[in-house]
């Protein structure tokens, strides 16, 4: 999952957009997968995620995050199918519990459910993954007038996460070529090996936050006046792609009222 929401430069036509225009369809993906409420649109919307990823070059990556999120989307899909009450009841699995019984809409919703949160989260990595930082920071910044400290601040924590699980992973094999035993026996045992693997995380971060710290005051971070050496603003075909996203959003909204 940690190469999943890096950048990865291809040079595809999907990482020539603007960083602005390739957020608004991140938005405007989270927006009509909330207007759409039967499985068949969203796995269709969902397909054409994976096609955007391959013209990216980056649907290795996707992939690979989607399968990690099958487990979550079906642990989510089976929640709604026991607990939405509405509709025909087929079955119920424990006869002496009515409230928890199977219905012909709890599956449907259930379904929907877990296509919707597989559809907004592969749109969220596509623009993370086809974007530089750099560039994400500006248009959060230039276009939507978001506090530059705020929009550093979720930088720098997308980036930290692959640190931060390859910290995790080498202090790990250091503790192993310790004869420190992970693999450990119940629950109890195994959060007790976790212990270990904590006290050098929290020195390494500490370190690293203090050598950042330093490293922003040295460039007058928080400063008045503050300049950009390279400024990007959206093209004609930057201007096209919005137009759509935005009528496809408003299509939509009148199909769904």
């Amino acid at each position: 999952m940690s190469v999943s929401i890096e950048y990865i430069p291809t040079g595809s036509p999907v990482h020539r957009l603007h960083a602005l225009t390739k957020l608004i369809f991140a938005l405007a993906v989270l927006t009509i997968s909330m207007l759409l409420s039967q499985p068949l649109p969203l796995l269709l919307l969902f397909f054409s995620l994976l096609g955007i990823a391959a013209l990216a070059s980056v649907s290795q990556e996707i992939l690979s995050a989607v399968k990690g999120l099958l487990k979550v989307a079906f642990f989510l899909a089976l929640l709604q199918v026991f607990f939405y009450p509405e509709g025909t009841v087929l079955f119920a699995p424990i006869p002496s519990l009515p409230g928890l019984s199977v219905t012909d809409q709890g599956i449907i919703f259930g379904i929907s459910m877990a296509l919707r949160m597989m559809v907004i989260v592969t749109s969220f990595l596509l623009f993370l993954t086809t974007t530089p930082a750099r560039s994400t920071v500006l248009s959060l910044v230039e276009y939507l007038k978001v506090p530059y400290d705020y929009a550093f601040l979720f930088i720098t924590a997308l980036r930290f996460i692959p640190t931060f699980l390859e910290e995790v992973r080498l202090i790990g094999q250091a503790q192993e070529a310790r004869a420190h035993d992970f693999s450990g026996g119940g629950p109890l045992a195994r959060l007790k090996t976790i212990f270990p693997l904590a006290l050098p995380l929290v020195m390494i971060s500490l370190q690293r936050a203090e050598r950042m710290a330093m490293a922003m005051e040295t460039r007058g971070f928080g400063l008045p006046g503050r300049t950009y050496y390279r400024t990007e603003k959206p093209g004609a075909v930057d201007i096209m792609v919005i137009v759509a996203l935005l009528s496809a959003v408003a299509a939509a909204v009148l199909l769904r009222f």
